[in-house]
């Protein structure tokens, strides 16, 4: 299929590798797409069916780097006793946290993730929101994470949204501990890597999870099986492996709300990316991360959701620039840069997706906005008029209509 959309106010970063510059090119053009792609951003009427989009912003569609789809079930309970006060010990003690979502995996089928998944990147694709990173990690042993994955690929073929996988096997540690499990999740990572069902190996790294001399080894056998890396890092307390990860060459640090300098410098000279989770400090009333004092220091930061279904249930990317900017001090610009570009860079899909350029996937959004001040200042998905996805119409509100040719 070929058309064009005319008359748009293209805002954009541009290129494949992540920026510290932040820079967004605006100017207005055409943007011609042909099988799901963009092939050219100029000034020429084409002999092709347009949409006209005179007053109208155009963004790249929304990458988020990490998410923890697919599961099932839900902790709402855990959240009432959150916001009572209970801390995480009180909520395990009440039978809640992530063992919990752990049994829930377990008994389903991976139909019922693919299900599951799918519902929530339905809502996430409604907010503009068009690659995600899917993890496992709530499965724990070699059946149910290979379960988890399994439902990733299935979910993969049924959805145009670009959907990259993890594995999140070292995401708690299980009562036989974390030496034994290792030699568990050697298994999974070797057949992982035999069926190719995750491009990615993370690992969460904190307090109550699994240790710094453990979490090095583990991503040091990933990488020696060919994965690429990333890490949860210092989301509950500092223990200075973000900085180890980045030393073992991890694409990027996740979290990073509690990072010291010496973290920070070492990203900066490797230029990891730090993706930061704003939606889950703001979920569990904790510390933000210092985005700024991140950014001055030449690392590139990337913006995700954490969506879970226990430490954070939101998922909007308005919502993430909206704390992004008033709560961490980001600009506009420097948070729509972090939630496109160098968040599609942070999972990998730096040449395919996170800006509005010849080559990329036709992921646009369509925006019913006077600027892009107004994205944090009104936080809603209702200022998406229309959404691309790989070239063809997701959603068109507000009756914006084709016109033929002419």
């Amino acid at each position: 299929m070929n058309f064009e959309i005319r008359n748009a106010k293209i805002i954009t970063a541009c290129g494949n590798k992540a920026v510290t510059d932040y820079t967004l090119d605006t100017f207005t053009a055409n943007i011609f797409i042909s099988n799901g792609q963009i092939v050219a951003v100029d000034s020429q009427n084409r002999d092709v069916d347009f949409f006209d989009a005179s007053g109208l912003i155009a963004i790249p569609g929304f990458v988020d780097p990490h998410t923890h789809i697919p599961f099932v079930g839900e902790r709402s309970k855990e959240f009432i006793m959150r916001s009572r006060g209970s801390n995480y010990a009180d909520i395990l003690k009440a039978g809640g946290g992530i063992h919990l979502t752990v049994n829930d995996v377990r008994k389903a089928s991976v139909d019922d993730l693919v299900t599951a998944g799918l519902k929530y990147l339905g809502w996430m694709l409604k907010n503009g929101v068009t690659s995600v990173e899917c993890k496992s990690g709530y499965g724990l042993d070699f059946e149910n994470e290979i379960k988890q994955l399994e439902a990733i690929r299935s979910i993969s073929t049924l959805t145009d949204q670009n959907i990259v996988p993890t594995f999140l096997g070292a995401h708690a540690v299980p009562p036989k501990g974390e030496r034994l499990f290792f030699e568990d999740l050697k298994l999974m990572m070797e057949e992982i890597k035999e069926r190719n069902l995750a491009e990615f190996v993370d690992v969460f790294c904190d307090e109550g999870a699994f240790s710094v001399d453990f979490s090095r080894e583990y991503l040091s056998y990933a990488r020696s099986l060919g994965f690429k890396l990333k890490a949860h890092v210092d989301e509950l307390t500092n223990n200075g492996f973000g900085k180890i990860a980045s030393m073992l060459g991890a694409i990027s640090v996740d979290h990073l709300a509690m990072c010291d300098d010496s973290e920070i410098d070492e990203m900066s000279k490797n230029k990891t990316i730090a993706v930061l989770l704003p939606l889950t400090s703001f979920y569990l009333r904790h510390k933000f991360a210092p985005a700024l004092k991140i950014i001055d220091s030449g690392v590139p930061v990337a913006l995700g959701s954490d969506f879970n279904p226990g430490s954070n249930t939101f998922y909007s990317p308005f919502f993430t620039i909206h704390l992004a900017v008033n709560y961490m001090g980001m600009t506009p610009a420097q948070a729509i840069v972090a939630h496109t570009l160098n968040a599609a860079c942070a999972i990998g899909l730096g040449d395919k997706a996170g800006s509005i350029e010849p080559g990329k996937r036709a992921d646009i959004l369509l925006l019913d906005v006077p600027s892009i001040d107004y994205i944090p200042y009104m936080p809603t998905n209702e200022i998406i008029r229309t959404i691309f996805l790989n070239g063809e119409i997701l959603e068109n509100r507000n009756s914006l209509s084709w016109k033929n040719k002419k």
